[in-house]
């Protein structure tokens, strides 16, 4: 009996974590809302899971600004004049990204390109170019996203520059309408699947707690 409360409470303890988990781990990029929020992500090398020497150049975490179901991440760069060449996938091939800003003093630079989805690395181009070292050539990347590390830092509403900058850099990328559609259609019941996961999950405590009061009436029959 001993040994079916241990297992009973373990199993509870597991399900109530998972219903507690926080948001930004469930959220899939395909169910944020308008707004902008933090990503974390690691610059990765064109095969396998090796991080690339390009992901000390490139400031974490990115910014995702989201409007109207398209996503714009926007990336900063260090030791900009280093890095001539940042391309991303569009139009059938590779398009260079947009720069928003630039810091002379810091020598960094801020771009952004659009995105319809963060689930897999996106595979980019970068040509690196060290003039007091002779050193130039063309490198292919791949982003990685870490999507359970996504947070919310406002709101549409709060962050029009954002989003305006954003709807300006994505004119100039390929139409993606069916991703688009997709996007649009999963905002508009983000919180479906988790109550769905939610009620199987209480529903699984309330069953495991009647077989546990069987238990106990069993064994005092017995008694």
């Amino acid at each position: 009996m001993k040994k079916c409360l241990i297992i009973l409470a373990s199993s509870c303890m597991v399900l109530l974590s998972m219903l507690l988990s926080p948001l930004s781990a469930a959220l899939a990029a395909s169910e944020l809302k308008d707004g902008t929020y933090s990503v974390g992500y690691t610059v990765m090398k064109a095969e396998g899971n090796a991080v690339s020497m390009a992901n000390d150049y490139w400031l974490k975490p990115a910014k995702l600004i989201v409007k109207n179901g398209k996503i714009t991440v926007q990336m900063k760069i260090k030791n900009s004049d280093w890095v001539t060449e940042f391309k991303v996938p569009g139009n059938g091939g590779y398009v260079d990204t947009q720069v928003i800003s630039k810091d002379k003093a810091q020598n960094t630079r801020t771009v952004q390109f659009a995105v319809s989805s963060l689930a897999k690395p996106i595979k980019s181009k970068i040509h690196v170019t060290v003039k007091s070292a002779d050193y130039d050539h063309d490198y292919t990347i791949q982003l990685k996203f870490d999507t359970g590390s996504i947070q919310q830092l406002g709101t549409s509403g709060d962050n029009s520059k954002d989003t305006e900058a954003a709807a300006a850099g994505s004119s100039s990328s390929n139409k993606e309408k069916t991703n688009s559609s997709q996007s649009e259609q999963a905002e508009a019941n983000p919180q479906t699947g988790d109550s769905n996961k939610a009620g199987w999950m209480i529903l699984l405590i309330v069953v495991s707690g009647g077989l546990l009061a069987r238990q106990f009436a069993i064994r005092n029959k017995r008694v």
